[in-house]
């Protein structure tokens, strides 16, 4: 079985959202960032029209992950990664 989990990623500016782009190659990063917990990030996700925008990912996780330990794993300068347990 697997816990659903949000996560809602914002940029610091316009030159992190460059840096750090969208879609694919945003996925990567944060699968890089998140590599031993066992996630499984969408490849598609909803986004605002903002700029930059922030996106909302949907994302699988194991039922025994610990959340605030996936809250407390270092996030790149320029990315802010807010996680939300609706269960």
């Amino acid at each position: 079985m697997t816990k659903g989990l949000t996560f809602d990623i914002r940029y610091d500016n316009e030159l992190a959202h460059e840096y750090y782009g969208d879609g694919d190659k945003l996925t990567k990063r944060l699968q890089d960032v998140y590599k031993d917990k066992h996630l499984e990030f969408p490849q598609y996700f909803d986004s605002t029209l903002t700029t930059p925008p922030i996106h909302f990912m949907s994302v699988e996780a194991p039922d025994d992950v610990d959340v605030d330990e996936l809250k407390n794993v270092h996030v790149p300068p320029g990315l802010s990664v807010e996680i939300l347990d609706f269960d």
